[in-house]
């Protein structure tokens, strides 16, 4: 048996709050259309079958957590598939993950998805609601002598004119421009409107003008009847309405207008909608006009207005993103340059690996000279990702570059750090940070944790102990002091620290490589290969991680140092 698709359409405003909405049509085999209730989605929407997620879609070709929505830091929408069964799609294509771009077909199972964004049009300064310039319920004196004339046919000037009518709208970067171009059409001789306007609604609040009233030369410059019916009716099916006051002739909702006064078909088309507010194209016509094949002609005028905005919000969502990949661009640049390239030192050899999530990000890895010769390795990790991480990370670097010429030990480097982060951070915000002061010479180790996971050292025949974990509270939480560990490598050793992104990377089952995992695996690389050289280590211990990983995305940015004594020659 054939399976009913579904349309589901989500238009979402790209604001600061990361806000969004879910329209939702299901067309069933018989190609009607069930609406379903409006969905809100915040700044992060799992999308799946299971009760009682944001956005629940009941069809067994939908995983239990198919998919997620989500608002990056910097206003993109993005989506990502969860290892569904059936996949995620855009545009036909299957994806894994990718940031949205207005009008994008998004594919979840039998499910389709359309995605918009972008604000309202803006109301003009001064704009006048229908309350204060309409009565809504009189007719023109000019109305009361229009006479019956021969029915009316659409032909293929009208198709012609409406994509004419398209072309211009992208070329009009104003909203409210083609609002108006909207109107002037169809006032023109073409399509013979007797008036033409735009009108918001919102729940209550007056209903404003958007646009015109707009009329033909040979009407009179007077307000235009309104019927208030059919603009209830176009808010709450959010369909083309179409009335007139001779339903025996021209089938379609009654207006309260009498016949005797005046004749009259009008057309109500929504064009825009959010959670409070429907946008609607308004015309008044001819009672002959007050047929369904007009009523189909003046939907597709709104559609043209709806596909342009489409069109702008895309090219403006297009400038937006390239500005923003720019400047990530230029951070990540910045970012990798505060990383050590091969560092060397006499007695010691290092290899560091450090692989942000995405863009850039909270891990910060570095090795520096103290003041003493002893080589300070430090490794921390930022509470959050992206840029405001990637700052924190900055200020790192600068602390405590600055801070080895003449700071004697580890813990009062941290000691400085963390005062530092204590005035500074947002209060939502910590690192944790494992430094470790090394003696080339001797392999003496001066090592502080600070909310951090444990460091290992290894050797070459397959030895590994932990030290400290999580001994000293995190930095940037409260002015505190720190306590050190005393610790020894010796030549042959190899001590690892880490970021969190090591530990919790997580494998196509969901399942994550856990210390125990993370100490075992790298004890066999050293054991078999890595004592070799520090780079055939670090080249092994990040084989392993791609290969644990998979195919799946990676979740957290993700950071690791080697510090080895080598082994000297005998004379």
């Amino acid at each position: 048996m054939r399976r009913p698709t579904e349309e589901l359409r989500l238009a979402s405003a790209a604001t600061g709050t990361g806000r969004a909405w879910v329209d939702v049509d299901l067309e069933v085999e018989n190609g009607g259309v069930q609406r379903k209730p409006r969905a809100t989605l915040e700044q992060h929407t799992v999308i799946g079958r299971t009760p009682g997620l944001a956005l629940t879609l009941d069809h067994d070709t939908v995983s239990r957590k198919h998919a997620e929505i989500f608002c990056d830091p910097f206003g993109r929408w993005w989506i990502r598939d969860l290892g569904s069964t059936n996949g995620t799609s855009v545009n036909d294509e299957r994806v894994r993950e990718r940031v949205l771009r207005p009008g994008d077909r998004i594919g979840v199972g039998d499910y389709r998805l359309r995605f918009h964004m972008g604000s309202l049009p803006e109301i003009k300064a001064g704009a006048p609601s229908l309350e204060d310039t309409l009565d809504g319920t009189a007719a023109p004196s000019w109305m009361r002598t229009l006479r019956d004339v021969d029915p009316p046919q659409i032909s293929a000037t009208h198709l012609s004119t409406l994509m004419a009518l398209s072309r211009r709208m992208l070329g009009m970067d104003q909203s409210h421009e083609r609002l108006e171009a909207l109107c002037d059409l169809l006032v023109s001789t073409d399509f013979h409107a007797t008036a033409a306007l735009v009108v918001r609604i919102r729940a209550g609040d007056p209903s404003r003008i958007l646009a015109g009233p707009k009329r033909p030369p040979h009407v009179p410059d007077e307000p235009p009847y309104v019927s208030r019916t059919v603009l209830r009716q176009a808010v709450l099916t959010q369909e083309a309405v179409l009335g007139t006051n001779l339903p025996q002739v021209n089938p379609g909702l009654e207006l309260t207008l009498s016949a005797d006064v005046s004749p009259l078909a009008t057309v109500a088309v929504p064009i825009h909608r959010d959670e409070t507010t429907t946008d609607i194209l308004y015309c008044n016509l001819p009672p002959h006009y007050g047929r369904s094949d007009w009523l189909a002609l003046i939907a597709l005028a709104g559609e043209a207005f709806q596909q342009s905005e489409i069109a702008w919000s895309a090219r403006r969502h297009a400038q937006q993103h390239a500005a923003i990949e720019r400047e990530l661009e230029t951070a990540r640049i910045i970012q990798h340059a505060l990383v050590p390239k091969s560092p060397r030192y006499p007695g010691l050899e290092i290899a560091i690996d450090f692989d942000p999530c995405r863009w850039v990000g909270g891990d910060y890895v570095d090795t520096v000279t103290l003041a003493d010769g002893r080589i300070l390795c430090t490794v921390a990790d930022v509470c959050g990702k992206g840029l405001q991480a990637a700052l924190v990370t900055f200020s790192i670097h600068t602390m405590i570059r600055a801070l080895s010429d003449h700071t004697r030990t580890v813990p009062e480097i941290l000691d400085r750090l963390n005062r530092h982060l204590c005035e500074y951070l947002p209060d939502d915000s910590f690192v944790t940070m494992v430094s470790c002061a090394i003696d080339p010479k001797t392999g003496e180790m001066e090592y502080v944790n600070a909310g951090h996971p444990p460091a290992f050292v290894f050797d070459d025949k397959g030895g590994a102990r932990a030290l400290g974990a999580a001994e000293n509270a995190a930095l940037g939480l409260t002015p505190c002091s720190f306590s050190p560990q005393r610790d020894r490598i010796e030549p042959g050793e190899i001590l690892l620290c880490y970021t969190d992104g090591l530990t919790e990377l997580k494998n196509s089952a969901r399942e994550m490589l856990g210390e125990d995992q993370l100490r075992e695996r790298f004890t066999a690389i050293y054991r078999d290969k890595g004592a070799e050289s520090i780079d055939t280590a670090a080249l092994g211990l990040k084989l392993m991680l791609d290969e644990f990983r998979g195919d799946e995305l990676p979740e957290d940015d993700r950071a690791f140092l080697l510090a080895r004594r080598p082994v000297l020659d005998a004379p």
